[in-house]
């Protein structure tokens, strides 16, 4: 009597288990880890600040570049204000302009040091009256432009280290894409050759990426993403022969800083198409992510399959009593861990999915807003080809197919 009635005690407790804790058991983990998951940290918000930095370090670039070579082709050409003295007034006030924006900022956050100083020297570049030579007075402010960009970077450095990176990501975008132009067209004596757009690039590409990815949270929307996959195009295309014109690369940095600064979206210039290409690619992507799991997992789903197939049997040739009601137990619980293994990493796909979708995006942006009038031929991008091992083979088919792009949308090029 007691073997029946411990029996029987055990078989009770296995089938209130299996009631109610026996399905949930598994599921209920995963949902625990979901929740947990889900109280991780989110990643920061835009910032408009870092945006307005971003914008200050460009123009402060400029004005750099207008006194070291005494030129004003870089600048974007204003109707009725075109002239040196002109072009030149407006420079500094955007410099004023955001400056103050900053200083303004930094007092609201109480901080330490503000930008007063660089303030009061940002007005002193102004020209009253204008000059008869802008270009040699402009040039004789050289230090103080030099004084102003280093006072900057120092205070925004020591209190908000976001905002100094973005106003180096600006100033370091300018000097690549506006050299190229401003030592083409200076008449004052370089120490070398003028700098080649490949050099140019070369030179500053690391730094960029760099401040790029680290500021991909805090700048506009797909702006950090997007800048940093068109500037792989371009690095890729010199790198693999692409002949690229200076005025080239300062078009393309105008179009960099417009989607940075935020004074642009970088969805602005997508079509329909661009969506229905994205959505494709995404798809294609989670299909190959599903077979590459389906291989790794292999052995599992086999013994799943088979357990699932003897269970079915075994119901079938009606087990009963103890046998049954272990089995019974088994398979519901197995069969429920799967269920809840499969909506948690169901959600999990979700999430991935629109990460997913989020960077096709950030391409899409990419492939409208690059500006590659002489791309190298498809022979040399071939994605197995040993040719260029500097570049990747994910580098090399973007490329591809960003040529596609343009040759099917030849109006990508508009401005």
């Amino acid at each position: 009597m007691a073997s029946t009635s411990d029996t029987s005690v055990t078989k009770n407790e296995l089938e209130a288990r299996a009631a109610k804790n026996g399905p949930g058991t598994f599921s209920d983990a995963l949902a625990a880890f979901e929740a947990q998951a889900s109280k991780l940290p989110a990643e920061p918000a835009p910032d408009a600040n870092v945006a307005v930095a971003y914008a200050l370090g460009w123009a402060v670039g400029n004005a750099v570049t207008c006194a070291k070579y005494q030129v004003f082709d870089h600048l974007v050409q204003v109707p009725l204000l075109d002239a040196p003295a002109d072009q030149w007034k407006l420079q500094v006030h955007q410099i004023l302009s955001r400056c103050a924006h900053l200083n303004n900022h930094l007092e609201s956050l109480k901080a330490d040091l503000d930008l007063g100083a660089e303030l009061e020297n940002a007005t002193g570049l102004l020209l009253n009256p204008p000059p008869s030579n802008v270009g040699e007075a402009v040039a004789a402010k050289s230090g103080q432009v030099t004084d102003l960009h280093t006072g900057i970077l120092s205070v925004l450095w020591s209190v908000a280290s976001t905002l100094g990176k973005s106003y180096q990501l600006g100033y370091e975008m300018e000097q690549m894409c506006a050299t190229p132009v401003a030592e083409k067209s200076t008449t004052v004596e370089l120490p070398a050759p003028p700098i080649t757009v490949s050099d140019s690039v070369k030179a500053y590409n690391a730094d960029v990426h760099r401040l790029l990815t680290a500021l991909a949270s805090r700048l506009p929307p797909n702006a950090a993403h997007a800048t940093d996959n068109s500037l792989r195009l371009w690095s890729a295309s010199l790198e693999a022969g692409g002949m690229e014109s200076a005025e080239d690369l300062l078009h393309q940095g105008r179009r960099w800083r417009d989607v940075l600064a935020g004074e642009v979206s970088g969805k602005d210039g997508l079509r329909l198409t661009d969506y229905v290409a994205a959505a494709d690619s995404v798809a294609g992507k989670l299909w190959q992510t599903a077979r590459q799991a389906a291989a790794r997992f292999k052995v599992l789903l086999i013994v799943a399959v088979v357990v699932a197939l003897i269970g079915i049997g075994l119901i079938i040739w009606g087990a009963k009593g103890w046998l049954g009601a272990g089995i019974a137990t088994v398979l519901a619980t197995f069969g429920l861990t799967w269920k809840g293994i499969g909506e948690f990493f169901g959600r999990a796909a979700e999430k991935g999915e629109q990460q997913l979708w989020d960077a096709e995006i950030d391409w899409a942006i990419a492939y409208r807003f690059t500006i590659l009038s002489n791309p190298p031929a498809d022979d040399k991008l071939k994605p197995r080809s040993k040719a260029l091992p500097a570049i990747d083979k994910p580098t090399k088919e973007h490329l591809l197919r960003y040529k596609q792009w343009k040759k099917n949308w030849p109006d990508v090029l508009t401005s």
